[in-house]
């Protein structure tokens, strides 16, 4: 008889589903950080205007890679063991990028992985298997809040977001490379990285050049700022027009920061601000097609799609990571488990729950083929 993978652990489910939190109170607080911000770089702040950059031509549009990820809670846990008791999560991340050349769009590349994070600097003694490709790896953090486990899945995310961006950029095809989210890398490469910021939670600026920002039209850019400070690399940035709000929205609805390592250079720097700013608008998505428009732009909405199809049915994760669980209980946090592993265990869920997960188990977690799906999605959203 095999070990149970929690080994000496006594783990159970949070009972409240995985998207609406956990039970047990969180008090944490947000991590506050110092920026500097320079408004006067490319221009002195009386001159800020709004840049409308020149057309370009369809030969000098370069190459895109946009790079994106998704990550997915799907239990939170109470984890035992000699009598402290600590938090933990089993989470799916994926990231993948969608390269456009020549009007052409595809999802170039995907990449899932799986967690199983235990607070309090504890660690599952092995890898918890549920089945084919379904494969948890142990990760700890020394957090011991309720959402400490799952800031790890989360970071994961970043650091394979970050694996692939570092990749497209450091090809030798010179494209323009749009990574979702604040850049996470500062080192420089041959091509040119593009953190793209559409949730702005911070404007940097200072209050008086917020008409500046609102006026922008669409395919204009804000003139160059530099953020610095300690912890983080230095940074260029500018703000983009992707869509002109509605009469309701607010009016800076429709902005997108975006921001490059400072080590390229102000030329660079303007060169690349120009290029964003001529081309991401016609990536803009309808705001019946997503709900995050117009800043979710079509290939990263796209490949969030396709990358939440890759890591499966949690449903289907769910039942047998319960089934684990009540395993579990009936061979005590010492006990063994026979060789059908936690299939046998699944005796102990109910039977409707049993019947749901039957539906659909086999292919279900390992998502249609990217070759299929993939492409056509990607495609589609460039069209």
């Amino acid at each position: 008889m095999p070990p149970h993978p929690f080994g000496d652990y006594v783990v159970r489910m949070d009972p409240w589903e995985a998207t609406y939190g956990s039970e047990l109170p969180l008090d944490t607080a947000p991590e506050e950080t110092t920026e500097d911000v320079d408004v006067g770089v490319e221009r002195a702040a009386d001159d800020w205007a709004p840049i409308a950059p020149p057309l370009l031509a369809a030969t000098a549009r370069p190459p895109l890679r946009f790079v994106d990820g998704v990550r997915r809670l799907e239990a939170r846990l109470v984890v035992t063991r000699d009598g402290r008791v600590s938090h933990g999560a089993l989470g799916s991340f994926a990231a993948g990028i969608v390269s456009v050349d020549a009007g052409r769009a595809v999802v170039s590349r995907e990449e899932v992985g799986r967690v199983v994070a235990f607070g309090s600097g504890e660690r599952a003694p092995a890898p918890i298997a549920l089945g084919q490709a379904l494969e948890y790896e142990p990760a700890s953090t020394a957090a011991t809040d309720a959402d400490g486990p799952l800031l790890v899945i989360h970071e994961r995310m970043r650091q394979l977001e970050a694996t692939l961006s570092r990749e497209a950029a450091s090809a030798r095809d010179d494209a323009l490379v749009i990574c979702d989210g604040p850049l996470t890398f500062g080192e420089l490469s041959r091509g040119r990285a593009v953190g793209f910021v559409k949730r702005l939670f911070r404007l940097y600026v200072p209050d008086g050049l917020r008409a500046v920002l609102a006026s922008l039209r669409v395919g204009q850019r804000s003139p160059l700022f530099a953020i610095g400070g300690t912890g983080k690399f230095g940074r260029y940035a500018w703000y983009v027009r992707l869509a002109e709000p509605l009469a309701f929205d607010a009016d800076l609805t429709g902005l997108a920061r975006l921001e490059v390592v400072d080590a390229v250079g102000l030329d660079v720097a303007r060169a690349t601000a120009d290029t964003t700013a001529a081309l991401l608008p016609a990536f803009v998505p309808g705001r019946g097609r997503d709900p995050r428009a117009p800043q979710n732009l079509l290939p990263i909405g796209a490949l969030e799609a396709q990358l939440r199809r890759r890591m499966g049915d949690i449903r289907i994760v769910r039942h047998r990571f319960a089934a684990l669980v009540v395993s579990n209980v009936f061979t005590g946090s010492t006990g063994t488990v026979g060789e059908s592993g936690a299939g046998d265990a699944a005796e102990g869920l109910p039977t409707a729950r049993r019947r749901t997960a039957e539906h659909g188990r086999e292919g279900a977690a390992a998502g249609p083929a990217p070759d299929t799906v993939g492409r056509t999605s990607a495609a589609n959203a460039n069209g």
